[in-house]
């Protein structure tokens, strides 16, 4: 890697850092303006990512709309008027119009091209009112999602490029070790006993141990299955948004799948330990 390949790298992260961590810290409407935009274009990016398969061609602008018709509702909701019964008519409307344009375009699998447009919906935007959900709930423990993610990529990678040697899944993700996974699992450990000490959440430092064990695990599940999803389709990055990281599905595909898992951790320790 060159100085100028490291240094668009380093400030494009820089950015994205800056930009997640920003509207958590700043209020409940920075957050869901920024985040809303976020679903709508990580739901565009993926409709795009698919498309490039044989047979499937979703518009990618009707997953775009839905994505911001859900976050929308969810974090605007209440300002705005609008329920869950109003948003969920105009969901199944959109599909039912999907559905129409679909039976008229003879040269692809309509089937096909539904259930695609419905799988963006529960693989992005589902996930992202999760964060929004949990943001509500409690706005470190988002942070902390995002953070020990972030170190767990950063440990895994460092860890994988000295000491890989097994791999973990390597028809999926060549370069993916185990010896990466545990040396990121042990960095986001780390972070989250970090946590623990400077921040009042429901966590016990035990607590604090079980949430980096079940992020960075779902983290790299979610690592894995982007990368199968490329694989399939024939790229390298899902996008090009951010130079040296790729695209939306790049930055967020760990929390992705890890954010209902961590959802529900939350529920199952404070049923276990408050009783709540």
């Amino acid at each position: 890697m060159n100085i100028k390949t490291l240094l668009t790298r380093t400030a494009s992260g820089i950015v994205y850092v800056s930009l997640i961590v920003s509207s958590i810290l700043w209020g409940k409407e920075y957050f869901g303006v920024v985040f809303s935009l976020l679903a709508i274009c990580t739901t565009y990016e993926f409709h795009k990512l698919t498309n490039k398969q044989d047979g499937v061609r979703v518009m990618p602008y009707l997953g775009a709309l839905m994505s911001m018709l859900i976050m929308c509702s969810y974090n605007f909701g209440n300002m705005i008027g609008i329920n869950l019964a109003d948003i969920s008519y105009i969901y199944l409307t959109i599909l039912f119009v999907a559905m129409i344009l679909d039976i008229f375009r003879q040269d692809y699998n309509p089937i096909n091209n539904v259930a695609y447009l419905v799988f963006g919906q529960i693989y992005v935007a589902l996930p992202f009112v999760g964060m929004a959900y949990l943001n509500n709930i409690n706005k470190m423990l988002l942070l902390a999602l995002f953070i020990v993610i972030w170190t767990n990529d950063t440990f895994a990678y460092l860890t994988g490029s000295m000491l890989g040697k097994h791999r973990m899944c390597e028809r999926v993700s060549p370069k993916k070790s185990w010896e990466g996974f545990f040396g990121g699992l042990i960095g986001a450990i780390v972070v989250s006993v970090i946590f623990a000490k400077v921040t009042e959440t429901i966590f016990s430092l035990g607590g604090w141990i079980g949430f980096a064990v079940v992020v960075v695990i779902f983290g790299t599940l979610g690592d894995l299955f982007e990368s199968l999803i490329k694989r399939t389709v024939g790229v390298k990055d899902s996008g090009n948004i951010m130079p040296g990281h790729g695209g939306f599905l790049d930055r967020f595909d760990s929390v992705i799948f890890s954010i209902i898992p961590v959802i529900i951790y939350i529920f199952i320790y404070k049923k276990l330990f408050y009783n709540i």
